[in-house]
């Protein structure tokens, strides 16, 4: 589900970004997460949650899990993904798959 895990330029942080793009309804998120994980705040652009690290998870996909630590964030975006995967929190973009192809081009 994430391809990229790259330190954040700003701050002791990851983000993971999306391989296909995809959008997530924070709504959903939350009430699949609520059950894993501590809810730290639902802001409307962006739920931000705490497990392993803290996590902000925006609409479009891409997290950012404050950690210094490599590992944690790799293993943190995999729990991620896990719970949401599969679930109607997730709505693939139907272009996503002729955009690649274009980009390959």
């Amino acid at each position: 589900m994430y391809s990229v895990l790259k330190p954040c330029k700003t701050s002791a942080a990851f983000e993971a970004i999306p391989r296909d793009r995809f959008s997530l309804d924070l709504d959903l998120c939350e009430e699949i997460l609520k059950e894993v994980c501590t809810i730290v705040v639902h802001a409307g652009i962006m739920l931000i949650v705490s497990d392993q690290c803290e996590i902000s998870i925006h609409k479009d996909g891409r997290l950012i899990l404050k950690t210094d630590s490599g590992e944690v964030a790799r293993e943190q975006t995999g729990r991620i993904a896990g719970w949401l995967e599969g679930t109607p929190a997730i709505r693939k973009h139907r272009d996503s798959g002729s955009q690649k192809r274009n980009l390959q081009k």
